[in-house]
């Protein structure tokens, strides 16, 4: 059921995310940056929600944590049609970010309880396949329903998806108690843990170029006029996610995370490069294959590192601190390297992102890696 409740949310998430900068621009005028930042600015709100969520879920428990995330979700998604301007656009994205972050927080630690500790690896893989199709159906829908029925159409089914959770979070029995002796609210350990941090800097590097992938992915396809083959790259990253991430998982929990790692991250940049030069359909899809088996699998496994570095006590802490990070990197990534669209190209853009996640390759042996 919990898996359910975030597959739905985050399919939702999605196709508003994908869809966000070309809106902006059609509808308001917005230029590529400032369009480009309605989609980033969803993911800060899920940042702003994750953080204060981990210890919320201390002192208050999953069950009513969960809800409140799906009631403010919901709202904020009917708030759409109030709105008018590009600043009120901003506001509206900015509150369903954060109940997405508060969602994501409150699955992800009720699954991380769940889950007998030395089968985290696999346990989280199963979990996080919810995400996994939720990123191939969220912008396949979206892509669809906005060329073919308009973005009205597409936040009614956003709309719906909220009110359908809220029905599922009734039918949910015996959650895990996640409550513990909460830390006081002003200091930053109450919100996220230390141990996890250095690592998370990784995730940090690495999704600056998943969030332009996902940001810039329509608006590529439509200057090179692959508009039908981007309507399958997601759809096609998540079956390459879905089909790989059991296999990792279990191979997580018998050998480590270096195995891993060091594979994921450098299939993310080779399928950046494939992308930077992708002038036919062909190259646009293996590009997303490549992706699902590198920064698919990425994305789990990093949060199974995150949980094996805390005791169980921090879990909701431990979770909070990873996707801070993760979901900082998708948000900063339009924004920071929408500016080298008009001078260098998409392709430059993304040649910059392979580069970067070389990078983050070195990163991560330094940061955590060695240490394994």
């Amino acid at each position: 059921m919990v898996a359910l409740i975030n597959l739905l949310v985050m399919t939702a998430y999605y196709l508003i995310f994908i869809t966000s900068t070309p809106y902006a621009r059609e509808v308001y005028g917005a230029s590529l940056s400032s369009a480009g930042f309605t989609a980033g600015i969803m993911v800060i709100g899920c940042l702003a929600g994750r953080f204060v969520t981990g210890n919320l879920l201390s002192l208050f428990g999953s069950r009513i944590i969960l809800f409140c995330g799906l009631l403010l979700y919901a709202a904020s998604i009917g708030a759409f049609f109030l709105v008018h301007s590009l600043s009120w656009l901003f506001i509206q994205r900015l509150f369903a970010g954060i109940g997405v972050g508060i969602i994501g927080t409150a699955t992800g630690t009720i699954v991380a309880y769940v889950v007998p500790q030395k089968f985290h690896g696999l346990g989280i893989s199963l979990f996080s396949l919810s995400t996994a199709l939720a990123l191939a159906l969220g912008p396949f829908i979206g892509i669809v329903l906005s060329a073919q029925c308009g973005y009205a159409v597409l936040n009614c089914v956003s709309l719906g998806v909220g009110v359908s959770c809220l029905v599922l979070f009734g039918l949910l029995r015996n959650l895990p108690d996640s409550r513990h002796r909460p830390r006081p609210f002003w200091e930053l350990n109450s919100y996220i843990d230390p141990r996890v941090v250095r690592f998370s800097l990784v995730a940090l590097v690495t999704c600056l170029s998943y969030g332009c992938v996902q940001a810039f992915m329509t608006s590529l396809a439509a200057e090179r006029e692959l508009t039908a083959a981007a309507s399958f790259f997601f759809l096609l990253y998540g079956i390459a996610a879905i089909g790989t991430r059991p296999l990792t998982g279990r191979i997580f929990d018998l050998r480590g995370e270096n195995i891993i790692f060091y594979p994921s991250l450098v299939l993310t940049s080779i399928s950046l490069l494939v992308l930077a030069f992708a002038q036919n359909g062909w190259m646009l899809l293996l590009s997303s294959l490549l992706l699902g088996i590198g920064f698919g699998n990425f994305q789990s496994a990093g949060q199974a590192v995150a949980l094996s570095l805390v005791s169980r006590s921090r879990f909701a802490q431990a979770t909070t601190t990873f996707f801070i990070f993760f979901d900082l990197g998708i948000g900063l990534g339009p924004y920071l390297f929408g500016f080298l669209i008009p001078s260098l190209g998409y392709d430059g853009m993304y040649q910059a992102l392979a580069v970067l996640v070389l990078c983050a390759v070195v990163m991560y042996y330094f940061l955590h890696g060695r240490k394994v």
